[in-house]
């Protein structure tokens, strides 16, 4: 089975005469052999928005009802909705915060298919796609909702909560909140190249707009089969492959990660087991990739019972429990004590439901709701007796880089020398770290197809070239261009500016590349080949377009890749071979050093004049 991904252009295509109605578009960008199939209603019947002026028992009546005369169901519930399926949370409602729902009824919606046996049924292009140009947005000022020291606070009120037994785990939130302006579709097509999850959601409801990149089903029927699949467990990635192992072996063996997700384990199987038989957990600590982090999952399966209504699911499992804690209602009634406002429809549920009443509701986590002019997102994460406030706090934050460090878009790039009588020089090494750039971004790659078109392009046989090959969203670029003699020493000089080791940017080769090129153009006009650079702890790193290395008693040093440098192909053969030593280097190393010299597959080494 072929598995493929709608791409921007066609989304806007989708969507560009529904953007002034309501509609709601439920996307899966991350396929697999359960979630194989996206969604865009846009045929609205009418809207249910529940206010809590009557009993929940009439609203899923209404829901049936529309069901039965062959409408689709699909929107969102607000988490405080929760409130009205417990007698004994009631008293929590906060009226100020209606509606609690926006459920719309639909006529059936466009469904599209991600799955097929062929790569020409699979293909999502459309012609038109590429006529629609892409509008702006812009974020700002985005500010948490309390403070380091009032979310400090809250933990030590939750800590006495677990001492004296009231809870075991309370999942403790905050808000992120910020200005917006520009185009909620072009938010939304740049959210999802950052979070590919397969429960995304963009909806416009008219007076409001929700984003949701949420990795995590809450739950999902078919053919009599309830499926759910708690998350409970975050860790960063990693920079290197070492340290991406090193990662998921941490989040995958960490005992306090295990004993919370086993804890919502059990509270789910419970919740489950009110309306369905034979639950089962076919799948614990299960360890799932996204672009800037891994979540522990695990899944759980069951049998509904014969007659059981959309009041009696809701009522039995919503909200989910991995956005509560255990046990779920002394947990829901701290989290009102504790959290200063209202979640909304951040850890409420989006999804839809069928006339035969096949469903699929996300939890919605790193959800987004703008309104005039307005966004907040929720984050957070479960509290238990051992949790670290500091550590919450960063994992807390971990969880919004997906919206706080907006990528911009990107393609990989690969600069390959091509010798007039020998070819492709390391073309292997180039490959290599072009796949392995691919997987950590979660990029397509057709690496056969990339060795053909290197292999077919038209190039004079006399001269040396420089081959440029750029990939983006699977769309194949090269260029080339005769390569020039450079004879050394070349003038190099130091940048006025220190960079960050934690970007990830500088790991692999990619075509966002505008801070480098700035130096480096700023460099040529000074005179300068090129321009090197030394991170914020003073170790110094590489160039724009070269690694650096120094030479020392007829020995060759070059920093290592955890300064923040890339993995040079050059770099790479002179340490395979022995010719090159990783040593973390300093300016006094540049100023005592024999030689210095810059370098890439293309250049080679050059000997280089540093300017001190």
């Amino acid at each position: 089975m072929i598995y493929t991904k709608l791409s921007s252009g066609h989304i806007r295509h989708l969507l560009s005469s529904k953007l002034s109605m309501p509609y709601v578009f439920l996307e899966t960008a991350a396929t697999s052999n359960q979630e194989t199939h996206s969604y865009l209603f846009s045929e609205l019947h009418d809207v249910i928005a529940y206010d809590g002026s009557y009993e929940p028992s009439e609203l899923f009546d209404r829901m049936e009802e529309y069901l039965d005369k062959g409408f689709w169901i699909c929107g969102s519930f607000d988490y405080e909705f929760g409130y009205f399926l417990e007698p004994t949370l009631r008293p929590l409602v906060n009226e100020a915060s209606a509606p609690y729902t926006w459920i719309g009824v639909w006529k059936a919606p466009q469904i599209i298919s991600h799955s097929s046996d062929s790569p020409a049924e699979a293909n999502h292009t459309n012609p038109l796609s590429s006529q629609l140009p892409a509008e702006v947005f812009a974020l700002k000022d985005i500010t948490p909702s309390i403070s380091r020291e009032e979310y400090s606070e809250g933990i030590a009120r939750i800590k006495e909560y677990l001492h004296k037994g009231h809870t075991y785990q309370i999942n403790y939130t905050f808000k992120l909140d910020f200005d917006f302006s520009g185009s909620i579709l072009e938010f939304y097509l740049r959210l999802r190249q950052n979070q590919p999850t397969s429960y995304l959601a963009l909806i416009n409801t008219g007076e409001a707009s929700i984003v949701s990149l949420s990795p995590e089903l809450f739950f999902r029927i078919n053919n009599g089969i309830i499926t759910a699949k708690p998350m409970k467990g975050t860790i960063k990635r990693g920079v290197t492959e070492a340290e991406e192992q090193r990662q998921r072996h941490q989040l995958s063996t960490c005992p306090k990660t295990q004993a919370e997700n086993v804890m919502i384990v059990d509270l789910l199987r419970n919740d489950l087991g009110r309306i369905a038989k034979n639950v089962t957990v076919s799948e614990l600590f299960s360890i799932e990739q996204y672009k800037t982090l891994y979540q522990m999952t695990s899944t759980i399966e069951a049998s509904l019972k014969k007659n059981i209504s959309l009041k009696d699911i809701f009522t039995a499992v919503f909200p989910c429990g991995s956005v509560t804690g255990a046990p779920k209602i002394k947990s829901m009634q701290i989290i009102k004590e504790l959290e200063k406002e209202p979640r909304g429809i951040y850890t409420g549920a989006i999804g839809y439901i069928a006339p035969d009443r096949e469903s699929c509701f996300n939890v919605a986590i790193r959800t987004i709701t703008v309104k005039a002019g307005k966004g907040s997102m929720g984050i957070g994460g479960g509290i238990v007796a051992d949790s670290i406030e500091a550590t919450e706090y960063e994992e807390a934050l971990l969880k919004s880089n997906f919206l706080v460090s907006l990528k911009p878009t990107f393609g990989l790039l690969e600069s390959i020398l091509r010798e007039k009588d020998t070819g492709y020089y390391l073309l292997d090494l180039h490959l290599k770290r072009l796949i392995s750039s691919s997987s950590y971004f979660g990029f397509s790659l057709d690496i056969e197809k990339i060795k053909h078109e290197l292999s077919h392009i038209t190039i004079s046989n006399d001269m040396d070239y420089k081959v440029r090959l750029i990939v983006t969203n699977g769309v194949i670029t090269i260029e080339k261009a005769p390569l020039s003699p450079i004879t050394g020493p070349v003038k190099v000089k130091i940048s006025e500016t220190a960079i960050d080791p934690d970007n990830i940017f500088l790991y692999h080769k990619t075509t966002n590349r505008y801070f480098y090129n700035q130096e480096q153009e700023k460099a040529g006009r000074e005179g300068f080949f090129e321009v090197i650079f030394f991170n914020t702890r003073g170790e110094l790193t590489e160039g724009t377009i070269t690694n650096i290395f120094i030479q020392k008693s007829e020995q060759l040093y070059t920093p290592p890749i955890r300064c923040g440098i890339l993995d040079g192909v050059l770099r790479q053969s002179l340490i395979k071979e022995n010719q090159a030593i990783e040593k973390i280097l300093s300016i006094e190393d540049l100023k005592t050093a024999d030689k210095i010299f810059v370098g890439n597959s293309v250049r080679k080494l050059i000997e280089a004049d540093v300017i001190l």
